[in-house]
C-alpha cells in the first residue's frame, strides 16, 4: 500500500473512531479527534494552497461563530471555566471544516454512517449496564452529557438511521442502491426509541416526533404512512405500559420518576425561571453584546438581578447551568454577536436544505441526517439543553457530510482543487 493510501485509511478510520467512540468514551475519542486533525493537515495543507483559500457562506458562518466565542472569552477573562466554551466550540468548529472540505466519497461517507449508529448501539448498551446495576440513577449515554443531551443525541443518530432505511427501503431514481440487510438499521431504531421512552425528554420527543412527520410528509408513500401510524401506536403503548409496570429495579424506578406528575410540574417550573432569570440578565447588566462568557451562565449574580414578581426557583444558585433554552443561552454566555453567527449557521444550513428539496435532490441518507442534525438540537433546545459538546459535534459532523456531498458530489479532488473552488 503506498503511503497515500495509508494515510487516507488512517484518516477515516481515526474519523470513522471518533464517530463511534463519541457516546461512550471520553478519552478516546479526544485522542481519536486530535489525531484525526493532524493527520487531515499533514495531508492537504500549504501556504500557497491556503492564499488560494475563499471561504464559502457555511465556513464564513464558522468563522463568526470561532470570533464570537474568542472574543466573548477574552472580554470576560477571567472566570470560572476559563476558555472551555472556546475549546467546545472550536473542536466541533474544525471537526465540521475538515469533514467539509475532505473530498470523501459516498462509500466513505456511508462507513461514517455506519460508525455513528454502531457508536451509539453500543452506548445504549452500556446504558442499559449502568441503570440496571445501579451505576446511574437515570437511564444516560456514559459520555453524552445528562439524559437530555443523550436524549437529543439518540434522536439525531435515530433521524439519520431513519434516512439509511428508507432510501433503501423505498428507493427512488436510476442509481442503485446497496444490497445490504435493512433488519440491522430498523433493530436500530426500535432499540433508540426504547432509550427515548425510558428517558422521558419531552423536547427529545417532540423535536424527534416532528421532524419525523415533516420526513413521512416528503416521502408521502402509503407504505410509510402505514408504518408511522404503527411505530406510534407501539411507542404510546410502551410508554403507558412502562408508567404502569410496578416491578422492583433501577430501570422502572427511574421511568416511574421521569414521568412522574410532581416531577413534571418541578420541570416546567424551572424552565420558566430559567428563562426569566436570562431575559433579567439580557436587560439588566452590559453583557447584551459579547456576553458573560462561553460555558459561564452559573456565574451570573442573582442578587444584581431583579424580579417581579418574585424568582421561584429555590436554591437558585445552583440550579443556573443554562436559560433551558439554546438561543437564550447563547445571547446571555456570548451576547448578540454570538446569536447573530450562531443564526447565520442555522440559516446557511436551512437554505441547502430547502433548495435541495425544491430541486428534488433531497432524497439521499445524508439530506436526512443533516436534517436531523439541524432541526433535532433546535426545537429540543427550545425547551432545555444548549448546543454543547458530544451532540453539537455529532450533529456538526452530519451537517458537514452533507454539505460536503453538496460541494463534491462523488469528488476526491486535490486540496488545492477544493479551495479555488
Amino acid at each position: 500500500m503506498s503511503t497515500t493510501g495509508f494515510s487516507e485509511k488512517l484518516e477515516l478510520l481515526l474519523l470513522g473512531l471518533l464517530l463511534f467512540a463519541l457516546p461512550t468514551m471520553e478519552s478516546p475519542k479526544t485522542i481519536a479527534l486530535v489525531l484525526y486533525l493532524i493527520v487531515w493537515a499533514a495531508r492537504r495543507f500549504s501556504l500557497a494552497e491556503l492564499r488560494q483559500y475563499r471561504p464559502h457562506a457555511i465556513e464564513m458562518s464558522l468563522m463568526a461563530i470561532l470570533a464570537a466565542s474568542a472574543a466573548s472569552t477574552a472580554f470576560n477573562w477571567p472566570f470560572p471555566n476559563g476558555a472551555k466554551g472556546f475549546s467546545d466550540t472550536l473542536r466541533y468548529v474544525l471537526l465540521f471544516w475538515c469533514i467539509y472540505r475532505a473530498g470523501y466519497s459516498t462509500a466513505q461517507h456511508r462507513s461514517l454512517a455506519y460508525a455513528t449508529t454502531a457508536g451509539l448501539v453500543v452506548g445504549l448498551g452500556l446504558a442499559t449496564f449502568e441503570l440496571a446495576t445501579g451505576r446511574r440513577a437515570l437511564f444516560e449515554l456514559h459520555s453524552a452529557g445528562i439524559l437530555t443531551q443523550s436524549a437529543i443525541y439518540i434522536s439525531v443518530v435515530f433521524v439519520l438511521a431513519l434516512g439509511v432505511f428508507l432510501t433503501r427501503w423505498l428507493p427512488r431514481g436510476p442509481e442503485p442502491v446497496a444490497r445490504t440487510p435493512l433488519w440491522p438499521w430498523a433493530l436500530a431504531m426500535v432499540a433508540m426509541l426504547l432509550a427515548l421512552v425510558v428517558m422521558g425528554s419531552r423536547g427529545a420527543m417532540l423535536a424527534l416526533a416532528l421532524a419525523v412527520l415533516f420526513i413521512v410528509v416528503c416521502v408521502n408513500r402509503a407504505r410509510l404512512w402505514a408504518a408511522l401510524a404503527v411505530g406510534a401506536v407501539l411507542v404510546a403503548a410502551a410508554g403507558f405500559g412502562m408508567l404502569k409496570f410496578s416491578g422492583a429495579g433501577n430501570m422502572p424506578a427511574s421511568i416511574q420518576t421521569r414521568f412522574a406528575s410532581e416531577r413534571l410540574l418541578q420541570s416546567n417550573l424551572e424552565h420558566y425561571e430559567n428563562i426569566r432569570v436570562a431575559l433579567a440578565q439580557v436587560r439588566q447588566t452590559d453583557s447584551l453584546w459579547l456576553g458573560i462568557g462561553p460555558r459561564n451562565y452559573r456565574s451570573i449574580d442573582l442578587s444584581r438581578l431583579s424580579f417581579d414578581p418574585p424568582l421561584r426557583l429555590p436554591g437558585a444558585e445552583g440550579k443556573l447551568n443554562h436559560a433551558h433554552n439554546l438561543f437564550l443561552t447563547k445571547l446571555v454566555e456570548e451576547g448578540l454577536f454570538g446569536l447573530v453567527a450562531f443564526l447565520s449557521l442555522i440559516g446557511v444550513v436551512l437554505y441547502e436544505l430547502f433548495t435541495a428539496l425544491r430541486g428534488g435532490r433531497w432524497y439521499d441518507w445524508r439530506w436526512f441526517g443533516a436534517l436531523g442534525a439541524l432541526t433535532i438540537p433546535i426545537v429540543g433546545g427550545m425547551v432545555n439543553t444548549p448546543f454543547y459538546q458530544e451532540h453539537a459535534m455529532l450533529a456538526m459532523a452530519l451537517m458537514a457530510i452533507y454539505l460536503g456531498s453538496r460541494r463534491l458530489p462523488g469528488a476526491r479532488a486535490a486540496f488545492g482543487q477544493n479551495l479555488s473552488q
